[in-house]
């Protein structure tokens, strides 16, 4: 079962407002059973009139299926019973079912209009037959052929009524004749027990036909009451819409109106009528319409309605004149139109517009005047989306930057912006969008490169629901200018363009504090020039004035970029010094060497008008660094007393405040030109000291520079390496000894005893990182004719912090000519283990600094386990310097690491003293060769 819907009743309703037809819909749902998609939707339709629904017509066939079923099985028992002699009368019965058997057929499959006229159809024709065989037709015409006919007029309909009606009475007639004509055959006897039964089956089948007639003409009569019912409810509900539209209409100014183009008739709602200023139910039309019209509008209100005409559709605003008064409305419609396009009526609104048409003048006088402000202002105006796109730039701002307005629009801030204003660009939208007013200063660039130096003022706006900035743009370049200036006067010497006093305290207090922070050292200079109150009183002040300028000049040649020079007062100048070395001897080296620097300078000849002057001064240097002081003034105050000691001197000479400090300055000085004439002079020797395997089995030796100085005796290198690295005197020294190393083993490769030796070389990081490095070490080995393979240059950690990539490179060439590498204190740098892994390294070497405790500190002892086992891990051997003991190299083989260089085998020591010492402690060739 579904429910379906299906219009009863259909109104017409013309609007006494608006004019317009309203049909309106009644529908009444209804229950149908639906089995085939041919049928109808209800039983009463206007194909056949019929008061009785879908549901009721298939009930009511299956009711007379199986009352005609019922009826032909009792008169085939009755026959059977009674006389089973007539088997004649057994036609009638048989007849009859099958008709019922097709009509079922027939309702099964959903042909409910065709079963419907077999039952009819076929009840008449078996009626008609029956007539026949018993009584003729008296005896059933009397009630069935009535029943028939009503039964088919209500299923089928009234057609099929009338149809059966004159069957009928052509039948009864035909059957009356033929019998009186003895026409029809003889008639069979029949009981009076058979004719009773038959009677009383039709008697009780036209009962309960009528009693279902009944019945269902009363669920007919409620049907059209609830139609009823519903029809008062759309009526009511339909007379409040039309108020609660005519509310609508007043509320929102817009009324409606119908126009009949065959009686040129306008019918207009209540709202229509207030707006064109007409009383209530007014009718109008084509020409009062055109005549209320504005006139400067009427034309193209003719023109919009003749388009209309042609299909085009009606959207217009126009004037219209109320009494003394203008209103603007917007008058829309739609235009029914005939087959042929002529159109028949049309359907509009008209809405009171003007309230809006006077906020958009108002808003365009606004606009205009905003305009005017915007473009003729003196400070830049921009408008930026959030992400900082230019939305509108005035005409001032373009000027600023060099750009047509118009060319502006299609950049972002960004484009503008130096790189230091973008890095502060996000962090400013975000803080203005979240409603903030910032004020802050920019640098933008001119289109022809240069930079513009702008304040802003910021401030979020609403435009039509998006989230603007609005910021107004003021070049302060002469602002700039004047504070560049005032800062000049207050912190400059205007004479030399140098810090003054104030700005020297001031970057001095930065100084003292960014030392004892980063525990960095730094120096004060002290200058003084001598004799410069004798130049004043000879010469005069103007020269004086030359020359002191002549000397701010130079100063700042002799220093580094970021230091400072100021000029304290009148022949008084300070350089101060950062970022020089955390020790204090090499941060008093690289002090000296400035001072000394500045000396030489300024004693240069001076150019002094149509002279030259040459002139000197006294320097007093001051270390400070390290440690926070109570006063920052101090240095200046101790370098002041220094520069003193060097008046006292005898003028043009250098003195620090610390005594001591002098002293090692010059003991370092002296030694770095001893180191120079030592490099000149090869007053260097190589000392060997012993690498061995497990219990002392020699594999090579790792050659060991010293120093023979005339004077001094045999220097330690610990005190002149770090001398000559900074120097740079590394280079020929490593030279030197690279050479003397190869030639030592192209000796012993003719000697049996001593050519399976390595000689390992330490190789400094400024010599390895020279560009010609590896050209260096193939001609050498070339030259000397050593074997590359006996050749073992030793790296420190310290050298991996720079240019990773270039010593695998020269690491990886050196190895293809068979030199091996070892990475000589590993564990005391702060080398990464990725970069290792890609080394081409032969061998790792424990500092003696964790040997030297290994028994007894667990630190050091898992330092050199974990070195062993990344060295097996990575498949290089591993060696242990410092060992001294025993129990030491014991420790160690447990480790895993079975090779050793310490006094426990050897110290260091010269050629000839470690070839005595393998004769007497090595192996011979026989055994070399045999193991």
């Amino acid at each position: 079962m579904r429910a379906i819907s299906r219009p009863l009743t259909q109104i017409n309703i013309r609007c006494a407002q608006t004019g317009i037809n309203c049909q309106v819909s009644y529908e009444a749902t209804v229950a149908a059973t639906i089995t085939h998609p041919d049928e109808p939707a209800a039983g009463f339709n206007a194909e056949n009139d019929s008061p009785i629904s879908l549901e009721q017509s298939q009930v009511f066939l299956e009711y007379s299926i199986t009352a005609l079923m019922a009826g032909t099985l009792l008169a085939l028992i009755v026959l059977q019973l009674i006389a089973p002699d007539q088997v004649a009368r057994t036609f009638a019965p048989l007849l009859v079912s099958l008709i019922a058997l097709t009509g079922w057929y027939f309702l099964r499959r959903g042909k409910i209009r065709a079963s419907k006229i077999v039952l009819a159809l076929g009840a008449w024709t078996a009626l008609t037959g029956t007539a026949l065989f018993t009584e003729g037709v008296r005896s059933p015409a009397i009630i069935g052929y009535p029943m028939i006919i009503l039964v088919g007029a209500w299923l089928i309909n009234l057609r099929a009524g009338l149809t059966l009606t004159c069957m009928t009475i052509v039948s009864t007639f035909v059957l009356m004749w033929a019998e009186s004509s003895n026409f029809l055959p003889l008639p069979l006897p029949s009981s009076l027990l058979i004719y009773a039964i038959d009677q009383s089956v039709i008697y009780i089948l036209s009962v309960m036909t009528a009693v279902f007639l009944v019945r269902a003409y009363k669920g007919r009569l409620a049907e059209l009451r609830r139609v009823g019912d519903a029809l008062s409810q759309r009526t009511r509900d339909l007379q409040v819409s039309k108020s609660q539209l005519d509310q609508a209409q007043a509320i929102a100014s817009v009324g409606s109106w119908v126009y009949d183009l065959g009686t040129d008739t306008m019918t207009l709602s209540d709202e229509t009528c207030r707006i064109f200023g007409l009383p209530p139910g007014a009718l109008g039309n084509r020409e009062l319409y055109l005549k209320q019209t504005y006139c400067d509008d009427r034309v193209s209100v003719d023109k919009a309605w003749k388009a209309a005409l042609r299909g085009d559709g009606f959207d217009h605003e126009h004037r219209i004149r109320v009494g003394d008064t203008l209103r603007w409305v917007r008058q829309k419609a739609q235009f029914t139109l005939t087959a042929d396009g002529t159109s028949l009526s049309a359907v509009g609104i008209a809405q009171d517009i003007t309230a809006r048409m006077q906020a958009e003048s108002e808003l365009r006088i606004r606009d205009e005047r905003f305009q005017l402000l915007f473009s003729r202002a003196s400070d830049g105006i921009l408008i930026l989306r959030s992400d900082g796109t230019i939305v509108a730039a005035n005409e001032s701002f373009a000027r600023m930057h060099g750009y047509q307005p118009e060319n502006l629009e299609s950049l972002n801030l960004r484009d503008l912006d130096t790189p230091e204003t973008v890095l502060g660009l996000p962090g400013r939208l975000k803080r203005i969008l979240a409603g903030e007013t910032l004020t802050f200063e920019v640098e933008h660039y001119h289109k022809d490169g240069h930079v513009v130096p702008l304040e802003v003022t910021a401030s979020l706006i609403v435009s039509n629901g998006e989230s603007l900035i609005q910021a107004f743009h003021r070049d302060i370049t002469e602002r700039r200018q004047a504070q560049a200036r005032i800062n000049n006067l207050a912190y400059y010497d205007s004479l030399t363009n140098l810090p003054n006093r104030r700005l020297l305290m001031d970057r001095l207090a930065q100084a003292c504090t960014a030392g004892a922070r980063h525990q960095q050292m730094s120096a004060l200079l002290f200058i003084d020039l001598d004799n410069f109150k004798g130049l004043n009183d000879t010469l005069g002040h103007l020269q004086g004035d030359i020359l002191l300028a002549q000397v701010a000049q130079r100063l700042g040649t002799c220093v580094r970029e970021g230091d400072t020079v100021a000029r304290l007062g009148s022949d008084e100048f300070v350089v101060i010094l950062e970022d020089l070395s955390r020790n204090e001897i090499e941060a008093a080296t690289q002090t000296r060497a400035i001072g000394e620097k500045v000396l030489a300078t300024l004693g240069q000849e001076h150019q002094l008008g149509h002279g030259a002057y040459r002139g000197s001064c006294s320097i007093g240097i001051a270390l400070f660094g390290g440690h926070r002081l109570d006063d920052n003034e101090e240095p200046l105050k101790r370098a002041e007393l220094a520069m003193y000691q060097a008046k006292a001197a005898g003028r043009n000479a250098m003195r620090f405040f610390d005594p001591q400090m002098q002293i090692e300055v010059t003991h370092r000085l002296a030694l770095e030109a001893d180191l120079r004439e030592a490099v000149l002079h090869q007053q260097f020797a190589l000392y060997y000291q012993m690498q061995v395997v497990d219990s002392g089995r020699l594999t090579g030796v790792e050659a060991l520079i010293r120093w023979q100085h005339p004077l001094r005796g045999l220097v330690s290198p610990a005190e002149f390496i770090p001398l000559a690295e900074e120097t740079g005197l590394i280079l020929p020294i490593g030279q030197w000894v690279m050479e003397v190393a190869c030639r030592q083993l192209a000796l012993w490769a003719n000697r049996p005893e001593m050519e399976h030796l390595t000689i390992a070389v330490n190789v400094s990081a400024r010599q390895f990182h020279q560009k010609e490095f590896v050209d260096q070490v193939v001609a050498v080995l070339e030259k000397t004719g050593a074997n590359p393979k006996r050749l073992k240059l030793e790296l420190t950690e310290s050298m991996l912090v720079k240019d990773v990539e270039d010593m695998i490179t020269k690491m990886g060439t050196l190895k293809l000519k068979g030199v091996s590498f070892s990475l000589d204190d590993f564990g005391t740098g702060y080398s990464s283990l990725s970069y290792l892994k890609r080394l081409p390294l032969d061998q790792l070497k424990i500092d003696q600094g964790f040997v030297r405790n290994i028994l007894t500190d667990p630190n050091d002892s898992a330092i050199a386990r974990t070195i062993v086992a990344l060295g097996n891990s990575l498949g290089l051997s591993v060696i242990a310097e410092g060992v001294e003991i025993e129990a030491q190299r014991a420790f160690l083989a447990g480790l895993g690491c079975h090779a050793y260089q310490g006094y426990q085998f050897s110290r260091p020591m010269p050629m000839a003293a470690l070839e005595n010492h393998i004769r007497q402690f090595g192996r011979t060739a026989e055994e070399v060769r045999a193991s």
